[in-house]
């Protein structure tokens, strides 16, 4: 997946020690409401701006519409670049949010990984969809576009730019808010842990080859003796993964690994379940880290139709 990983890179990393975040690194997920609520708002943002959505572009795919889309960031007011796959008929229609991987040797490490397969939803199952881009869609995003200074603060924009994916997905006419589903994999599985603990609004989530925690991956190629690193690792701690997904009850969650990636060691796959609530459901797979085989496709499909009540048109 990463041909960065053997990259060094620590010399591109400056630390700055900020402060950790008074909770301990990874709460218990029975967390209290208080602490919930302290984790949580720093992922608060203001909803009323306008989405300023604007369609640059229109492809017809069959029966289905398959717009590319800007809509503004709510917290740097940038374009955020999306596809929207839009079903035909009137609705209502169930929805999903698909948040890609990265792996910049990848033509797909962009909002395009998932873009047949939201065709397909619309096609069959009349889900309408929004494929968004992400700070790592751009391929010089590890080695070039973040610093161990920047990623925390990184991190929170991201998942307020997923909630306002979100927002822009729900503003869509006749789409069903009550049958909403999250579909991410790599750092879109990670990010997407955030974003469960944080915003209800999807009912079930499938993450796909997704890190425990940001540490596992946010390092390669730092040296131990980087001043700060400590430090670094404890602020990001509070943010992992396994910190938020225990708060995404009672959504549903699907994982899906592969036992021949080396990036999600079994280790890291059974702390990423273990952190979560029920309803919760796994499988492995003879897979690397691209997960792309039609049994896997199929199987989060199927997840999808179940928890959804997707009906085949």
């Amino acid at each position: 997946m990463r041909k960065f990983a053997g990259l060094m890179i620590a010399a591109l990393f400056v630390l700055s020690v900020v402060p950790v975040l008074a909770q301990d690194a990874t709460p218990e997920t029975s967390a209290t409401p208080e602490a919930t609520s302290e984790m949580t708002a720093m992922f608060n943002y203001d909803q009323t701006k306008p989405l300023d959505v604007k369609t640059t572009a229109t492809e017809v795919r069959g029966d289905v519409t398959v717009n590319t889309i800007s809509y503004s960031s709510p917290v740097t007011g940038k374009p955020i670049g999306a596809y929207l796959v839009v079903p035909s008929g009137n609705g209502p229609f169930p929805a999903i949010e698909y948040v890609h991987w990265y792996d910049p040797s990848q033509p797909n490490s962009n909002k395009t990984e998932f873009q047949d397969e939201a065709v397909m939803m619309a096609q069959k199952y009349g889900v309408e969809s929004i494929l968004v881009d992400t700070m790592w869609s751009d391929p010089d995003w590890y080695n070039k576009g973040r610093s161990l200074d920047s990623d925390y603060d990184d991190a929170i924009r991201q998942v307020i730019e997923l909630r306002h994916g979100l927002d822009v997905l729900l503003a869509q006419p006749n789409v069903d808010a009550s049958r909403v589903g999250y579909v991410g994999h790599d750092f879109g599985a990670m990010y997407g842990a955030l974003l469960s603990g944080v915003d209800h609004r999807a009912k079930v989530y499938v993450f796909i080859a997704g890190a425990s925690d940001f540490n596992e991956w946010m390092l390669f190629g730092v040296d131990d003796s980087t001043p700060g690193l400590a430090d670094y690792k404890a602020k990001m701690e509070t943010i992992a993964p396994t910190a938020f997904v225990g708060l995404a009850t009672p959504s549903a969650i699907y994982f899906q690994a592969g036992t021949q990636d080396k990036y999600t060691p079994q280790s890291d796959v059974d702390a990423f379940l273990a952190a979560a609530n029920e309803p919760k459901d796994i499988k492995m797979y003879k897979s690397g880290h691209a997960m792309n085989t039609s049994e896997i496709q199929t199987d989060r499909v199927n997840y999808l139709v179940s928890h959804l009540d997707l009906q085949a048109k």
